[in-house]
Formats: structure tokens, C-alpha cells, sequence
């Protein structure tokens, strides 16, 4: 399994085509990367791409929740979740072409920023230094996770 780490600021082209940072194009190593799936993340507005093998195990634990075939509801919320995914094509020098309704989604237009999450990789808005996290912020919410919080 390929593991991500690190950020790469990139810029989409007016036909959304990105490429993807040689980091992550090696993190993937050997594994066939025809094809990635890009995901509509509704927490974070933003778009997140996965390898086919994360992305298939994700909805292997997700289907298990549900009871599609007899639970209305579940089969409503099985093709909502379906809506928030694309399978695109990776060409050989690690280019991805995302639709324009991912994009509009996500408010990517040219400078974009992919960050490594661990199984994934974010793509979002290229993170202004105004925009980022004080160090002692960041310390914070680890003491919050800790159950340090003082």
C-alpha cells in the first residue's frame, strides 16, 4: 500500500488537467496506476485522490454498514456517497484530467496545494502562509487529542 507524506504546490491548467508530484507518482511504486478515484470531500471542501485499491477497500467497509437491497434509506445514501467519486486516467508522465464539476466543487482554479494523507492525497487551494497554523495552535490540538488540554 502506497503511504503519502508531505506537500507539493502544483497549478491545473484551463482544461483541469494537474500533475501529480513526482513524490507521490514514487510512493506508488509498482502499483498499476492507470487509474485514480477522486472524491467530493463534503467535510473538508476539497478533493481527495486514492489509489483504486484504498478506494475499493473504503467501499467494501462502507457497503457492510448498509442494507441496500432492503432499507430505502441505506440505497439513498449508497448512490449519494456514489456521487462523490470519478475514476480518472493517469497518463504516463502522472497527469490527471479532473471534470470541471469536481473543480467548481472544490473552488480550484490554478494554484493548487496536494498534501499527503497518509492512504490519500488532498488536493485543496494552494495554503497562504496567512492561512496557516501557528506552531502553538498546532501544539494546542495535540494536547487536545492527548486529553492534555490545560
Amino acid at each position: 500500500m502506497a503511504t503519502f507524506a508531505g506537500q507539493y504546490n502544483a497549478t491545473i491548467d484551463d482544461k483541469g488537467r494537474v500533475v501529480l508530484p513526482s513524490a507521490f507518482k514514487k510512493a506508488m511504486g509498482e502499483m498499476q496506476l492507470e487509474f485514480v478515484v477522486v472524491e467530493k470531500n463534503r467535510r473538508s471542501k476539497c478533493l481527495d485522490i486514492h489509489t483504486v485499491d484504498t478506494w475499493e477497500r473504503g467501499v467494501e467497509k462502507f457497503r457492510a454498514k448498509l442494507s441496500p437491497e432492503t432499507n430505502p434509506m441505506h440505497d439513498k445514501l449508497l448512490q449519494l456517497y456514489f456521487q462523490n467519486f470519478v475514476h480518472v486516467g493517469v497518463a504516463a508522465n502522472g497527469r490527471i484530467n479532473i471534470p470541471n464539476e469536481f473543480l467548481e466543487y472544490a473552488g480550484l482554479k490554478d494554484k493548487v496545494s496536494f498534501l499527503g494523507m497518509q492512504t490519500s492525497i488532498r488536493l485543496s487551494t494552494a495554503v497562504s502562509a496567512q492561512e496557516s497554523v501557528s506552531d502553538e495552535d498546532y501544539l494546542d490540538m495535540l494536547k487536545m487529542i492527548d486529553g492534555q488540554n490545560t
